[in-house]
């Protein structure tokens, strides 16, 4: 059975998904206009930070979640950074 906990932690995790559906928008418009780029370079270092802590404590919701985050993350800036030219 799934807890409140847990509950809480998937609902988290699909939310981090959100950067791959600005990664999306952006293909779809071509153009970055409205995109604070600082945002996702910040949101990508903590999320370095915490798959550090992750793979420290051996904590494998940790360790995927801040995965996804990454790599979410690291779409937007890739987007970004194509379509900034």
């Amino acid at each position: 059975m799934i807890g409140t906990l847990e509950i809480i932690l998937i609902i988290t995790t699909i939310l981090e998904f959100n950067p791959l559906m600005q990664s999306i928008k952006i293909l779809r418009l071509k153009k970055v206009k409205d995109v604070s780029i600082w945002t996702y370079v910040m949101i990508f270092f903590i999320g370095v930070l915490w798959l550090y802590y992750g793979i420290v404590l051996n904590s494998l919701p940790l360790i995927i979640g801040n995965s996804i985050k990454l790599l979410a993350s690291f779409s937007v800036i890739i987007v970004y950074a194509v379509y900034k030219r």
